[in-house]
């Protein structure tokens, strides 16, 4: 694999509730369905929101066909056309805890910070990577996005391009992204491709944010699990690096 690296990273600051203040809207598109650790996620969240910090002023949620980059995009337009400052995107089979909320704002900022996602892993052929994606060399010495599996723990790290399944931004990029013109029907989320390569429509917003002029971060402080077959979180990945086998067994 190549070797992909990153500028050293800040430390996160610790989350408080004066930081989180208040403008949070959460974003989730579904098929009709949900996964049950992300009710119960959410749930607790708004529980959690609504006696306390109060931070939260809406939800807008979309159906999704295989077209993901159109009920994202719709989101989005919504989003701006209300009175929220954050828009926090949260896929239907994640998992997390209220205080990752609160860790992620804290974390964030409108001029430094403005595109946070959290540590969120996928699975490809048996294997967990965690959605951190970095330039690297391929090998005909080509530089191209490339899959990170090395992280610092407990860091906001800065990354090329990260995943759309818990992912906090500020209204500005929206805007700014917007106004850049990359495509009027898809301005923000589409699937594109990288030298022959299919690139999923969170990545392409990413790479749009940063031609745009945004740092995209990854906090890896922020633990979400992601519901399989079995939840693929850090603990499982670490298991992975260190035996070499996946814990389920499989192939």
């Amino acid at each position: 694999m190549a070797k992909i690296t990153y500028r050293q990273p800040p430390k996160p600051k610790a989350a408080t509730a004066t930081d989180c203040g208040k403008g949070l809207v959460i974003g989730f598109i579904h098929p009709g369905q949900m996964s049950a650790y992300f009710t119960t996620s959410l749930v607790a969240s708004l529980l959690v929101d609504q006696n306390g910090p109060r931070r939260l002023v809406g939800m807008l949620q979309e159906w999704s066909s295989a077209n993901v980059s159109g009920s994202r995009n719709s989101i989005v337009r919504q989003f701006l056309d209300g009175p929220g400052e954050w828009l926090l995107f949260i896929d239907t089979d994640m998992a997390w805890e209220p205080p990752d909320i609160d860790a992620i704002l804290a974390a964030a900022d409108p001029v430094t910070a403005p595109i946070v996602g959290g540590l969120c892993f996928g699975l490809a052929a048996g294997s967990v990577f965690p959605t951190i994606y970095g330039v690297g060399t391929d090998e005909h010495g080509d530089q191209r996005l490339m899959r990170g599996c090395l992280y610092e723990p407990d860091t906001m790290t800065p990354v090329a391009a990260t995943g759309a399944a818990f992912l906090l931004v500020h209204r500005t990029v929206y805007e700014k992204v917007r106004d850049d013109g990359y495509n009027q029907t898809f301005p923000w989320f589409q699937e594109t491709e990288d030298r022959g390569q299919p690139v999923g429509e969170d990545v392409t917003f990413c790479l749009r944010a940063h031609q745009s002029g945004f740092p995209v971060h990854v906090h890896t402080g922020v633990r979400i699990g992601h519901h399989k077959s079995q939840v693929l979180n850090e603990a499982l990945f670490i298991h992975q690096q260190q035996t070499g086998v996946p814990r389920d067994g499989s192939e």
